[in-house]
């Protein structure tokens, strides 16, 4: 047993030995590297620090490495110790590893967002309205918070026979996307969502049939989407008609070819 002790203490002696070897060699190797020439410690990414990253996580996070360079190549604003001044900022771009940390790189943390704070926009998204009718919001049982899926349909240019043709296609637009709202804000007031009004009949009055009107332009649906998205669906809301799909627990909305009429009589 003793003898199995101590050939364990000589193991971990001769670890530690070769440990301080390796980091006292990989330290005189900067300095070789140098040629002679005077040196200075600056500081580098250890890792991909993507944009936005404020110092202050950086520092607590230990993101960085010191790297030996010679003197004469280290840039004016290059970071040789870690400045508690830039804890509060944020980086204006990705650092990829062994990049040089600059000043310049930082920048002040964005202000506050400039909506009203009205509606709870989520974090890197946009908020878009479209205008849509009761029924495209599943009979007005849409509400906030709700998933939905978004189908988009438009006029599409065919060649039949000889000449060119229009007919009705559709298509999954937005497999996903989060209902922020619904209905229209008035100026100093929170959004709200009308009620559904009857649908005029032939007795109606010519009165009564713009109120009804006016009261189904008021039903929109404000969605949270990336910017790629918010394109897409501004596009399609002012080129064609949006229908949405409540989607229920753990259902997906497939993507797909668009269809037509011939498609949907199969």
């Amino acid at each position: 047993m003793r003898r199995r002790i101590l050939i364990l203490l000589a193991a971990l002696v001769l670890a530690g030995i070769s440990g301080a070897a390796v980091l006292s060699y990989a330290r005189s190797a900067d300095r070789r590297a140098l040629s002679g020439r005077e040196g200075t410690w600056i500081l580098v990414a250890g890792q991909h620090i993507p944009s936005g990253t404020s110092g202050a996580e950086i520092r607590a996070r230990g993101l960085t490495e010191r790297l030996l360079v010679p003197t004469v190549t280290v840039p004016a604003g290059a970071l040789t110790t870690w400045d508690s001044a830039l804890d509060p900022l944020r980086l204006g771009g990705d650092l990829q590893p062994r990049q040089l940390l600059m000043r310049t790189l930082f920048v002040p943390a964005s202000p506050a967002p400039s909506h009203t704070g009205r509606i709870p926009v989520p974090r890197r998204s946009l908020a878009v309205s479209v205008a849509l009718n009761v029924a495209p919001q599943v009979a007005g049982n849409i509400t906030p918070g709700d998933q939905v899926a978004v189908y988009y349909t438009y006029q599409a240019k065919v060649l039949m026979a000889e000449d060119h043709e229009t007919i009705p296609m559709t298509e999954l637009l937005l497999p996903k996307a989060r209902v922020i709202t619904i209905g229209e804000a008035e100026p100093g007031q929170a959004p709200v969502t009308p009620s559904p009004s009857p649908t005029p009949g032939p007795s109606a009055s010519a009165g009564d049939s713009t109120a009804a009107v006016k009261e189904i332009q008021r039903y929109v649906v404000t969605l949270a989407v990336g910017d790629t998205d918010a394109l897409r669906l501004v596009h399609a809301a002012q080129s064609g008609s949006l229908y949405l799909a409540l989607l229920g627990p753990n259902a997906t909305a497939s993507t797909g070819p668009a269809i037509d009429t011939s498609w949907v009589v199969r």
